[in-house]
């Protein structure tokens, strides 16, 4: 009878990890909406308008928060705030250090609730300030040794807020290994003190098959709470509820090239460069308040690894409805997708020149096909 037991108990808990593991690799939800295509359609466009006491050095993340343009600048830790006209109304600005309230490098950053939440990739912490600036505290959310619960997950970059929550990527510590990153959770639901709730979610099987060091993931949340998320490699999306419930995973292949072979840590400069040009990549998810999901993908040129500048990439846009249907589309970008507002209004960079940054304004329109 105990053998009988103990078989029965392996039995169930491989059809649970084959369960659990079934929802990254099977079952990708693909339809496409007949006789609909989706248009951008440019209505203005804007410069920053820069002088001496409020030059950005590099622009590096984007988001659209409190009826602002918040732009990170990755030279300098700052954060730029900036109208729909061009005008820069409000600058934060942190000492490079790693004191308290000091910050290194903007990675990620969140405004929710008059807090500013900062990921630091360089001291490998957050900070939180009020929206004036001022410093509250920092810590270590997950690699704080001295903690049990907060010692498995690596900060995995992407951070949103929604309610009185924060959701963000993450890697689970024992996973990050070749062939094994696919069987890590993903996302790390946070409260506004910094303490992880939950973790949930799926990374993709094509980390069990090549070797890819990129992970980069990107994620958005709609208006209702469901949760979007996926990673650089691949062009699959998934769908959780605001518990972090699995839903679905969807998406249309197109013209993203997915990766077919290794892409390791360790090649040189070169070679990564001649890899990386034979593969798509996501850049992006956005959701739209008119009820759509947005996924930027890009392809790399040699001009784009001479000057480093993301506008010099081949940006795409595909359009998908809330259901995961996708909205025949696939727009070659005048530029970089960086934010939308409150109506959903587009806002590409177009031209990355200190002094001569220009935004365009979009909005996606949909005709019959």
């Amino acid at each position: 009878m105990k053998l009988l037991f103990g078989l029965f108990f392996v039995a169930a808990i491989l059809f649970i990890a084959c369960e659990q593991n079934r929802h990254s690799t099977n079952n990708v939800y693909q339809n496409t909406l007949k006789q609909k295509k989706a248009e951008l359609h440019k209505s203005g466009q804007f410069v920053i308008k820069e002088d001496s006491s409020s030059f950005i050095g590099r622009v590096f993340n984007f988001k659209f928060r409190q009826g602002k343009i918040v732009l990170a600048d990755v030279i300098q830790p700052s954060l730029f705030f900036i109208d729909t006209k061009g005008n820069i109304i409000k600058i934060l600005r942190w000492k490079k250090g790693e004191g308290p309230g000091e910050i290194k490098r903007i990675g990620e950053f969140e405004i929710l609730n008059d807090r500013i939440y900062i990921s630091d990739n360089v001291n490998l912490r957050w900070s939180v300030f009020d929206t004036s600036g001022n410093f509250i505290k920092t810590t270590r959310i997950f690699k704080d040794t001295k903690s049990k619960n907060n010692a498995s997950y690596y900060d995995g970059g992407k951070m949103v807020g929604w309610g009185n929550k924060l959701f963000n990527c993450i890697v689970e510590v024992k996973y990050d290994r070749e062939f094994n990153q696919h069987k890590s959770k993903s996302i790390a639901i946070i409260d506004t003190t910094l303490v992880i709730e939950k973790v949930f979610g799926f990374m993709d099987e094509i980390y069990s098959r090549f070797r890819i060091y990129i992970l980069a993931p990107a994620m958005t949340i709609d208006k209702n709470g469901f949760i979007y998320y996926t990673q650089r490699p691949t062009y699959k999306i998934y769908k959780y509820d605001s518990n972090g419930n699995y839903l679905k995973v969807f998406g249309v292949k197109g013209r993203f090239r997915v990766i077919d072979e290794d892409l390791p840590r360790n090649l040189s400069y070169d070679e990564i460069n001649k890899k990386s040009k034979k593969f798509s990549s996501t850049e992006g998810l956005f959701s739209s308040p008119k009820g759509y999901i947005l996924h930027q993908f890009v392809e790399l040129n040699d001009k784009f690894f001479e000057t480093r500048s993301f506008i010099d990439r081949i940006n795409y846009l595909k359009v998908y409805d809330l259901e995961g249907n996708y909205i025949n589309s696939e727009i070659k970008l005048p530029g970089v997708l960086m934010t939308i507002d409150e109506e959903g209004k587009l806002y590409i960079y177009e031209k990355d020149e200190p002094g001569n940054r220009i935004i365009g304004v979009y909005e996606i329109k949909f005709i019959d096909d």
